[in-house]
């Protein structure tokens, strides 16, 4: 009786010590067909990585490692809808890289998640896609680049807004192509808003933001700059975990001499009360082709609302903002440009807590075509 004890011991221990041997499989049971490298790494490239790349603003989402473990706060996100942040809500009009997900995009990463987040065939995985910056390159004589002078950001600041002015250099009084905002230190800036300034009026002329790097007009028309004109950049930051720097940089591209469609801009600023409500409205003197917008947003901005109306009184929903997020700059640019006739009217109702003394007041820089 004791040896087959003793034999039963053993023979229990020679088990032990082989399913030791063998690697224990942790993933999660696997209810679902959607696969991380079929259709997960495709959504992430598209709508996270421009953010959570390593050296990024966020921590890197670059792989299956990376998203798995943070699996469980990526479903709080989503189902919270707080990332990736749904600035402009959808139904109204499309812009060029929306960084939101759309319901489909939704459903799919939440069937992985709950599924138990499979990896799937490697064969499935697309190739890494890189920064996105390069939409065109400057070749010698065509262009030039603008340097900013160097940003320092202190470590923990939550955020930080700041507004820098160059000289146009030997892009004064030339027809702009393109104006590409090249970013220094991505782990601190968040985006960045390119005005010109003639004197006093100030023109919005270009942006950069992680899912947005570049504002480039229909191929007709450019931008043109006076003579004396000076660029302003107002800068956006987050701070790290350490004190950082940032170095960043503005490529002009020159537009052909025989390039005569210029762009204006329509600043519409609410400014009359009506409860917490606040509104503002332009009437155009001449027919007008809206392509971009770039609202203006503080604190005290809860929502945003802009419409165009026509004189026939048919009118379209611009934009709406139903939960603005100041922590974020925006640029957007539409899919497809709306025309409208002369006597159309753009309006501005904006929802505003208490308005802190010396605020500018809410406004939208609405960029057309002449």
């Amino acid at each position: 009786m004791r040896l087959r004890s003793l034999g039963a011991v053993l023979c229990g221990a020679i088990v032990l010590a082989v399913v030791a041997r063998v690697p224990v499989e942790a993933d999660d049971p696997v209810s679902t067909s959607v696969s991380f490298n079929r259709e997960i790494v495709r959504i992430m490239q598209r709508k996270c990585e421009p953010c959570h790349a390593p050296g990024g603003l966020g921590m890197s989402l670059s792989d299956y490692r990376d998203v798995r473990t943070w699996g469980r706060a990526i479903r709080e996100e989503l189902v919270e809808h707080r990332m990736p942040p749904a600035i402009v809500a959808r139904g109204y009009r499309r812009y060029q890289t929306d960084p939101s997900l759309n319901a489909r995009e939704i459903a799919t990463f939440l069937a992985w998640l709950d599924g138990g987040m499979p990896r799937g065939d490697e064969a499935d995985r697309p190739p890494p896609v890189g920064a996105g910056d390069e939409i065109g390159s400057i070749e010698d004589g065509a262009g030039i680049r603008l340097a900013l002078p160097p940003q320092t950001v202190a470590a923990g600041e939550d955020l930080v807004v700041r507004r820098v002015t160059i000289d146009t250099g030997a892009a004064a009084g030339r027809a702009i192509a393109r104006v590409q905002f090249r970013p220094g230190n991505r782990r601190v800036l968040r985006g960045a808003i390119v005005y010109a300034l003639d004197g006093v009026h100030e023109t919005w002329i270009g942006a950069w933001l992680p899912w947005q790097h570049a504002i480039v007009p229909p191929a007709s028309n450019v931008f043109h700059l006076p003579a004396g004109a000076t660029i302003v950049v107002e800068l956006h930051y987050r701070g790290g975990d350490a004190e950082m720097t940032d170095r960043s940089a503005i490529d002009l591209a020159f537009a052909p001499a025989a390039a005569a469609n210029g762009i204006g801009d329509v600043v519409v600023e609410a400014k009359d009360p009506a409860g917490s409500r606040v509104r503002g409205a332009v009437t155009l003197s001449q027919p007008a082709t809206v392509w971009a917008i770039h609202p203006a947003t503080d604190a005290s901005v809860t929502s945003m609302e802009l419409r165009a109306e026509r004189p026939d009184k048919s009118f379209e929903v611009l934009m709406w903002i139903p939960q603005a997020r100041p922590d974020w700059p925006v640029a957007l640019v539409l899919e497809e440009p709306i025309s409208l006739p002369a006597g159309s009217t753009i309006s501005l109702v904006a929802e505003t807590s208490a308005v802190p003394a010396g605020t500018s007041p809410p406004r939208v820089t609405v960029s057309v075509l002449r």
